[in-house]
Order: structure tokens, then sequence, then C-alpha cells
């Protein structure tokens, strides 16, 4: 997992939203069963779900499962909940410093560091 994929998560989830709430609406010409026979317009709303649709949403849906999956498996609390609260829950790294405790600075410096040399997995022989 990169530094710029952890980045896309708000975006991800914008164009996840997206695509399952774009409304199409179309109108088509009708009229009464009996008389009068009035010609009126009706219109139609309903959610788009066409195919290249449905594999973006597989794609994105996909992607934002391993950026969780990653955020969830990593080890070290501080930089799980500093990961969790700026790209998950998408707060400003000022926020994040304000329910921390940390400032701005020691969270971005504690997470360059994290990047650069991230802790090993448990399960990874030595």
């Amino acid at each position: 997992m990169t530094r710029e994929q952890l980045e896309n998560y708000h975006d991800i989830i914008v164009r996840l939203k997206d695509l399952k709430t774009t409304i199409v609406t179309d109108s088509v010409k009708g009229s009464l069963d009996e008389y009068p026979y009035i010609n009126h317009s009706v219109t139609l709303h309903g959610v788009r779900r066409d195919e290249k649709a449905r594999q973006e949403v597989k794609l994105l849906e996909q992607e934002k499962n391993a950026i969780d999956g990653f955020i969830d498996g990593i080890t070290d609390v501080r930089a799980k909940t500093l990961l969790d609260m700026h790209y998950r829950k998408g707060w400003s790294w000022c926020k994040v410093a304000h329910e921390t405790g940390y400032s701005m600075e020691a969270n971005k410096k504690y997470l360059k560091r994290f990047w650069k040399c991230p802790p090993l997995s448990p399960n990874v022989p030595v």
C-alpha cells in the first residue's frame, strides 16, 4: 500500500456514492385509457444500472476494501489511529492533532517514519 493510494480513499468514497445514486430521467408521452384521450408527458426517474457503471463500482469497492484491510492490519496503534482519522474519516491534520493531543508536525513526522520503516508483521519470520 502506498501513500498515494491512501490519499485516493476519499475520492473513491465520493465516486462510489455518485455512481450508486446517479439518477437518470426520461420523459414519454401518454394518454388516458378512456375518453377524453388527453396527451400528456410522463417523467420517469431511476438509477442507472449499466454494465460499465457496475464494473466501476466493483473495482472501486475492491480498492476501498484493500485500503481498509491495510489500515485494519496495522499493528502500530498510533499509526493506525492517525491513518484512520486522516484518510478514512477525512479529518484535517489540525483536527487529528486536537484529538490525539500531539502537534500536527509530530503526527506527520510519526507517519513519515512509519512509511520509511513499517513495523514487521508478527506473522513474518525474521
